[in-house]
């Protein structure tokens, strides 16, 4: 179910994608810190998106691993304190 449900957001997210390209074919100028550069505007868009979706991604996966590591330190602690306990008569 949740494989269907990934890859009807898939379809959904190239759907918009495609629309948002076709719809913006009109070719703009970016000026960056040290050059410029002419791209259509669906290219910048698209630049920006997946720029951000990996931005978002890399901040993320530094506090899941952040978190996992507390997580196993938490359950080393409870290991140690259960098997503590368990030899006490």
């Amino acid at each position: 179910m949740v494989r269907v449900l990934k890859k009807g957001l898939l379809l959904v997210l190239l759907l918009v994608a495609f629309v948002v390209g076709t719809q913006n074919p009109n070719v703009v100028e970016v000026n960056f810190i040290v050059a410029s550069a002419e791209m259509p505007l669906a290219t910048l868009l698209s630049l920006c998106l997946f720029s951000g979706i990996l931005l978002g991604v890399l901040f993320n996966l530094a506090s899941i691993v952040r978190l996992k590591q507390k997580n196993n330190q938490l359950h080393k602690t409870n290991n140690l304190l259960l098997n503590k306990d368990q030899s006490k008569p």
